[in-house]
């Protein structure tokens, strides 16, 4: 048996049997769209990211992501299925795309911790790539908090716009793979400050320092800039540029990227 089939059965025996454990609700969406996440809970999105001089863990790709937004107990599951480019360069080849590292992610419903909203999810990554190469080759659980707070509001003309802050402290470890890659140890931070209006509309700064223990603490950070709206009533739309603030061959950095999103929910 091909090693990256066995990690694969795992990742859909272990998504279908959550979402036939729980119902979700979706605590990570702007508050225009929570009646749209409990009348339709699930999203499908396509994701297209063009990517110059990316880690191993950030080229060229398309994925495909399935998400889940529930009632209760949870707030969130969701699949990754990466498809990178064998073109692993910032223009890519999109029509010779080989399956990537499969992620899942859990996300618990939001507690308030000293007036803070808390949400704790943990994402795995299993190393079905294939080629080996276009992986990381490891095993990787992700445990991570993450918190929005409103910021303020503001009018410009008719139009009401909702500030948010956003932060996440994530750290990402290896536990188990192919003994001849490299170990994966490193914390991944962000700040986010997301300007909403309308009919689902936004604009999304995000900064996202990566301290990697691999490097004795090296780091490295991208910034972001990502806007979005909505197209119909179930079809989303965003799109993305980001490059390099500091540092180089720091997981989870890369030089340039350009993303586009086309999400559907039902």
């Amino acid at each position: 048996m091909r090693q990256g089939s066995l990690p694969f059965r795992h990742a859909a025996a272990l998504f279908t049997a959550l979402l036939a454990a729980q119902h979700l609700r979706a605590d990570d969406e702007p508050v225009a769209n929570v009646a749209a996440v409990q009348r339709d809970p699930w999203r499908f999105q396509f994701k297209r990211q063009n990517t110059d001089r990316g880690t191993a863990d950030e080229s060229t790709r398309s994925t495909l992501r399935l998400e889940y937004f529930p009632a209760a107990h949870l707030s969130l599951l969701r699949l990754d299925v990466p498809l990178p480019d064998a073109d692993t360069s910032y223009s890519g080849k999109p029509l010779d795309p080989h399956l990537g590292d499969i992620k899942l992610r859990v996300d618990l419903q939001a507690v308030e911790v000293v007036d803070l909203p808390l949400t704790a999810y943990a994402e795995l990554t299993l190393p079905t790539a294939d080629p080996a190469s276009l992986g990381s080759g490891k095993y990787q659980i992700a445990p991570a908090l993450r918190t929005r707070l409103p910021a303020g509001a503001y009018r410009i003309d008719d139009s009401k716009h909702a500030l948010t802050l956003g932060g996440l402290v994530q750290q990402v470890v290896s536990f188990a793979g192919d003994e001849s890659r490299k170990d994966i140890n490193y914390t991944k931070l962000e700040a986010s400050l997301t300007d909403g209006w309308g009919d689902g509309r936004f604009v999304k700064l995000t900064i996202k320092p990566v301290v990697d223990w691999e490097q004795d603490g090296k780091s490295g950070a991208t910034a972001e800039l990502e806007g979005g709206l909505r197209l119909a009533p179930a079809w989303e739309a965003a799109l993305m540029g980001g490059g390099l603030l500091w540092g180089s061959g720091v997981p989870n950095t890369y030089r340039r990227r350009i993303q586009f999103t086309l999400a559907y929910r039902f």
